[in-house]
């Protein structure tokens, strides 16, 4: 199961480019340019694997409302790149943080939510 859901999500990641699975060679220079909506989680976190298809509802219902405006989306396995995490005081599962050319803009208030992160993708 894990495996077809890691295979899923490179599918999603390749098939779509404003969708970005960032590591430690492409975390600061990938979210440098427009606005990012970072979700951070732990593969073997269950609160990761319950927001998981709200996150990926949210970008399939948006992306392309999105995309002209310089908004991505991308995601951090923080099991795997804990650095990236710890340097974005990540400090629970899943956290979504808003990036603006670069810059730590702060955590999505209520970004678990479908509703709450939509209207703020949207507002961006």
């Amino acid at each position: 199961m894990k495996f077809l859901s890691t295979v899923m999500l490179a599918a999603l990641a390749s098939a779509v480019s404003a969708y970005t699975v960032l590591d430690a060679t492409s975390f600061d220079s990938g979210i440098q340019t427009g606005k990012w909506l970072v979700k951070y989680y732990s593969p073997t976190c269950p609160w990761s694997k319950r927001f998981a298809p709200v996150w990926e509802q949210v970008y399939t219902d948006l992306q392309d409302q999105l995309a002209p405006n310089d908004v991505f989306f991308a995601e951090v396995d923080c099991k795997a790149f804990r650095a990236i995490c710890d340097n974005a005081d990540i400090d629970g599962y899943p956290t979504v943080v808003y990036y603006n050319e670069g810059v730590n803009k702060g955590e999505v208030p209520g970004g678990q939510d479908y509703e709450v992160l939509a209207s703020f993708a949207q507002g961006l």
